[in-house]
């Protein structure tokens, strides 16, 4: 009995021994890391850590596209949208909803109570730190076991993150992942591979940042104070008219046929007169021709001067009683030179006539002897010399009126003529850029005003030029020299400066719009009650990049007050940036519902439906935006939003 007792002990050792042996054996086969072994998709695979991890860091490199906004690939018009393609994100509630490119292959992984978890924090972006608050956060963890994954793989598998309330707008969405196994009363025995925390968007956020959605031109419309710039009027300060008097040869009396005539001098002194300008200053210069020696023509110029003043002295008390000098200059031979120059003499007579006049070796006397010998001395006379027999009048006039004036006009005129008249009855006109002006020839206009006179209106009336130009740069420059006037709208001016500045942020640097976040701040601080003031700051935190910041200043802005078609279509803006495309989109209808002509939201909403890859709402949106501005077609064919669906045909009518 013993020894069988004993056989048996020896024989259940051995068992055990061979048992625990085919244990170790099993046991010594699996790979380090060993997740599971599965079959999926007529496959067996042996999971392990390391293969995990592979395909996670190769998720990540698939899903690290900066700031690529990814638009739909395909035409859903005919689908009853929510459902994103792969790459894509939208947040509505307090849910955050995305598909990744290529995802896991989780069925791969699900099974023998295996569960994959998904990690996801936020933070700001590093250039926002000490703007965005918080900073980061942590979103919590996705358990994809396969329960949760055969109920959310329908039409395709899409992360549902509850935000908990965090504030995930314009943050850096980051993911890890990790193995875990539950028993079969599904309590956790173990938890591990866990993968690196990884950005969606290496560089700017894929989600939930402004950055992918800067180049789609998103319309948001600026709050712009009304800036009064007033047409101005202006005249000469003065100017100096000329009356060439003729005389007959060798005689000091006025020629009856003479252009030269009392009674119309007398015409247009009244007549300027009555425009407000009156002679103060009256000067004549007497010459004589080269016909004669040159004492009897110096002599001749001083009497024909005199004679000249005497006439227009005998006008009127106020002319007798001006500064009046009269002198004679003797031959004129500056003027022989010029006619002859414009006379019918041939190039080789017009050539010997001007050898004798330059040559500076001759005397006068010596000149006249010559010229008198040409071949052509009676067409010299009656071209040249017989129009140099005159006295050369200036009557300076002053404008004494009201209008505002500018300098002096320097080129002198025939009193008689009508440029003179015109000068001197019509004033100079400055008006603002208004649709169908020309601004370049404004500017010039303008520029030629500023350089004799200079007020706050016409620096800020010069802006409006340069908005036309989109030189916001110098628009800006001259709204600022008009605040610097303080003339009682320098307040007006630093809000129209702000105003232009919000406009145009989008091609300020990052630093240009940080400081002007900062400028608004300090003026909101300063004045609370100026809600454009506050309205143009949320513009500038959704071009910051500080899209929870722009959308809570919103919903503090319109609580409580009925909004306006383009407050609703700038809060539909931030939305968009923030990927809350559905609650965008109800913000651009709601706009066009206060205001059916607005062209910015009919724009948004063709962005917002060419992201679901809804082509027809693209065109029709795309239509009655160019419909009321025609700028909108120069901002389709270089829009990211627009990149996949423009190849359709349908969108070439937009090209021409």
């Amino acid at each position: 009995m013993s020894l069988k007792v004993s056989r048996l002990s020896k024989l259940s050792v051995t068992h055990r021994l061979s048992f625990a042996l085919v244990i170790l054996a099993l046991s010594a086969c699996k790979p380090d890391g060993f997740i599971n072994k599965v079959k999926y998709d007529g496959e067996k695979y042996i999971n392990t850590c390391e293969t995990f991890t592979n395909a996670v860091n190769q998720l990540s490199e698939r899903n690290s596209g900066s700031n690529i906004l990814r638009v739909s690939q395909y035409d859903n018009s005919d689908f009853t949208y929510f459902y994103l393609e792969e790459g894509q994100f939208e947040i509505k509630g307090d849910t955050l909803y995305f598909r990744l490119v290529k995802d896991l292959e989780y069925p791969q992984y699900l099974a023998k109570g295996v569960a994959v978890h998904v990690n996801a924090t936020y933070q700001a972006l590093p250039n926002l730190q000490g703007l965005s608050s918080p900073a980061s956060g942590d979103l919590g963890t996705l358990v994809v076991d396969e329960a949760y994954y055969l109920a959310n793989r329908r039409p395709f598998f899409m992360y549902k993150i509850p935000l908990g309330g965090q504030q995930l707008e314009g943050k850096q969405v980051s993911l890890s992942f990790a193995i875990a196994k539950y028993d079969k009363k599904g309590a956790l025995k173990n938890y591990y591979c866990e993968t690196n925390t990884q950005p969606i968007g290496v560089v700017q956020p894929a989600c939930c940042g402004a950055q992918p959605w800067q180049p789609t031109a998103l319309q948001t419309i600026v709050d712009m104070p009304a800036l009064e710039v007033a047409p101005e009027r202006f005249l000469y300060e003065g100017f100096t008219g000329t009356v060439d008097v003729m005389f007959d040869e060798a005689s000091a009396d006025v020629d009856d046929d003479s252009t030269f005539s009392v009674d119309a001098i007398q015409m247009f002194v009244d007549k300027y007169k009555k425009a407000d300008y009156l002679p103060t200053y009256l000067s004549m210069t007497g010459y004589a021709s080269p016909g004669g020696r040159e004492s009897f023509n110096q002599t001749l110029s001083e009497k024909r001067a005199e004679t000249v003043k005497a006439a227009l002295e005998a006008l009127n008390e106020e002319i007798a009683n001006l500064e009046v000098t009269a002198v004679g200059k003797g031959e004129d031979w500056a003027r022989v030179r010029l006619l002859t120059l414009v006379s019918s003499l041939n190039e080789d007579q017009q050539a010997e006539v001007l050898a004798i006049v330059d040559d500076t070796a001759l005397t006068n006397d010596e000149k006249e002897a010559k010229l008198r010998k040409v071949d052509f001395w009676d067409t010299l006379v009656e071209e040249v010399l017989i129009k140099a027999r005159h006295t050369f009048t200036f009557m300076d006039f002053d404008y004494e009126g009201a209008v505002k004036t500018l300098k002096r006009y320097t080129e002198r005129l025939p009193l008689t003529s009508k440029q003179l008249e015109t000068l001197a009855t019509e004033p100079i006109e400055a008006k603002p850029y208004s649709e169908g002006m020309n601004p370049a020839a404004g500017l010039a206009h303008l520029d030629s005003i500023l350089t004799q006179t200079a007020t706050p209106n016409l620096y800020a009336m010069r802006a409006t030029y340069y908005l036309a130009q989109n030189d916001v740069t110098n628009a800006i420059s001259d709204l600022e020299k008009a605040s610097r006037f303080r003339d009682g709208k320098a307040g007006a001016y630093n809000m129209a400066i702000t105003g232009y500045k919000v406009l145009f942020a989008d091609s300020y640097t990052f630093e240009e719009k940080k400081a002007l976040y900062e400028e608004l701040n300090q003026a909101t601080a300063q004045d609370q009650t100026n809600r454009p003031l506050f309205f143009n700051r949320a513009i500038v935190m959704e071009r910051l990049g500080l899209t929870s910041k722009a959308l809570t200043e919103y919903q503090n802005l319109l609580e409580g007050y009925e909004a306006t078609a383009a407050q609703l279509n700038n809060r539909g803006v931030a939305r968009m940036k923030a990927y809350r495309i559905t609650e965008a989109m109800a913000d651009f209808n709601a706009a066009l519902a206060s205001d059916a002509e607005l062209a910015e939201a009919y724009f948004n909403l063709a962005v917002a439906s060419a992201y679901q890859g809804l082509t027809r709402q693209t065109l029709e949106y795309l239509d009655k935006a160019v419909a009321r501005n025609t700028d909108y077609k120069g901002m389709i064919f270089n829009n990211p939003a627009f990149s996949v669906m423009s190849e359709d045909p349908r969108f070439d009518k937009y090209r021409d």
